[in-house]
């Protein structure tokens, strides 16, 4: 208990210190809050300006009718985002403005089609395209086949009320506006239900993953590997300040009167090891937290696996510092080397996004030096639980790697460090 006591007040003392710099802190939290920020809102308003674009298809329009239902197409028409419509007079002139490519489609609505559909009598929708824009054309066509089915359904449904108010001879006697009175308010009962039913199905399709969990969108994917890739990426910039401030303490005398007075010696490792563990883990929640609050990025489904990951992240990183400090000779020395190795293992681990995917996923040379390093194991680590919906099952071989990262960083400073210059 007297040890961990120890480990606890140098610990405090430390982030006192820490705290004191306000560069340094800046550089750690400010510094990857900004780029982060930055590049995701980026993305966020490509990915959102893309969506709305969408597909871009211009169509011409001729409607003859002069009912309801030839109304309903022409508003559902111009709601579609992927279609320009532009209103033509004549079919004659559809056809020609087809035909000099300055529509990829006209679309004919016959006269007569409103009564036709409450007579529940056959009619067709004439779709006029372009042979040179097959692709353009099968956009359309497809979206004149989901209207009319919904015409249809609205034409059967209303033949079927009127043929069961009809045969029931509950409405034997009413007057004519009563009949038609009857007929609407049934209809619109059951299409009303119809689609309430749709909002709710009995079936519907999602996408999963291999593990069986569901899918986010691609935006929403890619910030799972964008702000966990930056927070790693920062998180080992703090390797070099670590390995300085324990060689400037050295250097000074304060490291000696501190193992001289009756605190062990891994009560004073341990516990500037602890100190810069903990500014690791408050690193990873104020950008993951920002990630998720402004960006709604997933944070998966598994609180554990990424406390636990968080965890080992900064375990690996205070070692690293400990490391550094025992290989280096100076404190500008540890601060340069540290700052060098968090760019090279950074780049190599894949923590600046470029694809979708973590460099660990991407196979070839890239993929296996990105294993061999703390930083891509994090990285995939992060995107397994955010991205993936995985727990601690799933992240098994990445918290062993960094586990045993970890393990060969303290043994190596425990080798090699000297507690006098």
């Amino acid at each position: 208990m007297t040890t961990v006591r120890n480990i606890m007040v140098v610990a405090w003392k430390e982030l006192q210190i820490i705290v004191k710099d306000r560069g340094s802190l800046a550089i750690l939290f400010v510094l990857p809050l900004v780029i982060s920020s930055l590049y995701g809102g980026m993305n966020l308003s490509f990915s959102t300006e893309e969506a709305e674009a969408g597909i871009l298809v211009d169509i011409g329009l001729v409607s003859a009718d002069q009912g309801t239902y030839g109304a309903q197409v022409v508003d559902a028409l111009d709601e579609i985002s992927v279609l320009r419509v532009e209103k033509i007079d004549t079919v004659a002139d559809a056809e020609d403005r087809v035909r000099a490519g300055q529509v990829a489609a006209a679309v004919v609505l016959p006269a007569g089609l409103s009564d036709q559909i409450v007579a529940y009598e056959p009619v067709t929708v004439e779709v006029i395209v372009d042979p040179a824009e097959p692709e353009a054309a099968s956009i359309v066509t497809g979206i004149m086949n989901r209207v009319v089915d919904e015409l249809t359904i609205w034409g059967e449904v209303q033949h079927g009320v009127r043929t069961v108010l009809d045969e029931s001879g509950v409405l034997e006697g009413a007057g004519e506006e009563a009949q038609r009175a009857t007929e609407a308010q049934s209809l619109g009962i059951i299409m009303t239900t119809l689609y309430e039913m749709r909002r709710s199905p009995a079936a519907s399709v999602v996408s999963e993953t291999m593990q069986g969990t569901e899918t986010a969108s691609g935006i929403r994917m890619y910030f799972a590997l964008l702000f966990p890739g930056i927070t790693v990426m920062f998180v080992f910039f703090a390797v070099g300040m670590s390995g300085a401030s324990l060689l400037v303490e050295r250097d000074s005398g304060t490291l000696r009167r501190l193992v001289a007075a009756p605190i062990s010696r891994l009560a004073v490792v341990g516990g500037k090891a602890l100190a810069y563990a903990l500014l690791t883990c408050a690193q990873v929640i104020v950008l993951l937290a920002v990630g998720g609050l402004v960006f709604d990025m997933p944070l998966g489904r598994s609180p554990l696996a990424l406390a636990s990951l968080t965890a080992l992240l900064g375990l690996v990183a205070a070692s690293f510092g400990l490391m550094i400090a025992a290989l280096s000779k100076t404190p500008k020395q540890a601060d340069t080397v540290g700052t060098l190795l968090g760019f090279l293992l950074a780049g190599l681990g894949g923590c600046i996004a470029i694809t979708p995917t973590p460099a660990t996923r991407s196979g070839g040379v890239m993929g296996t030096l990105s294993r061999l390093t703390p930083q891509g194991n994090a990285v995939e680590g992060y995107y397994a639980v955010m991205a993936d919906g995985l727990g601690i099952p799933g992240i098994a071989t990445e918290l062993f790697a960094l586990a045993g990262f970890a393990l060969v960083f303290v043994v190596v400073a425990a080798w090699r460090f000297r507690y006098e210059s």
